[in-house]
């Protein structure tokens, strides 16, 4: 059986399409559709913390730490912050920095049940133009965030730089 359909037909149909609006699609909180991020200040640990100044004029401190994600689920580190710096940026020491190093720590991902290492020597935290006011020895405050919202702050002991021979 053929179904035909008349011009007036095919005109109300379109009329009540109009008539109904723009499908919208379902606005939904990225952060919170993913299981588990709601974790992740309990499921990451960092440790092994060390801010050392890095030049004479001390406009700048490198900053070393070990994190581990004991969870299930990965979490996503979306942000770095320090008011000790007047920025923080991702480095490389042996590497030409480039806005995917720098922008390191605004998207690194922290698979389940994993430990990544940012050494002295290899991809670390850049605090430019530190506080003036540091001292060596002083304990200086570190907020990193996650996806989903929560965060994790930590002290971390700033130390003079190192004699280079």
């Amino acid at each position: 059986m053929k179904m035909r359909f008349g011009a007036g037909y095919v005109a109300v149909m379109v009329a009540g399409l109009m008539l109904a609006g723009p499908a919208v699609a379902e606005d939904r909180d990225p952060d919170k559709s993913l299981p588990g991020q709601d974790d992740a200040q309990k499921d990451i640990t960092i440790t092994d913390t060390s801010m050392q100044l890095i030049n004479a004029e001390n406009r700048m401190a490198g900053v070393y730490f070990t994190i581990r994600n004991d969870g299930a689920n990965a979490h996503l580190i979306t942000d770095v912050r320090s008011s000790a710096c007047r920025t923080l940026v991702g480095h490389h020491s042996d590497q030409e920095s480039t806005p995917g190093t720098l922008s390191l720590f605004t998207h690194l991902s922290l698979p389940a049940r994993t430990t990544l290492v940012f050494p002295y020597g290899g991809y670390h935290l850049l605090c430019l133009d530190p506080d003036t006011s540091l001292q060596a020895g002083q304990d200086v405050s570190f907020t990193f965030s996650f996806l989903g919202g929560s965060s994790k702050t930590i002290k971390i002991k700033l130390s003079q730089p190192q004699a280079t021979h």
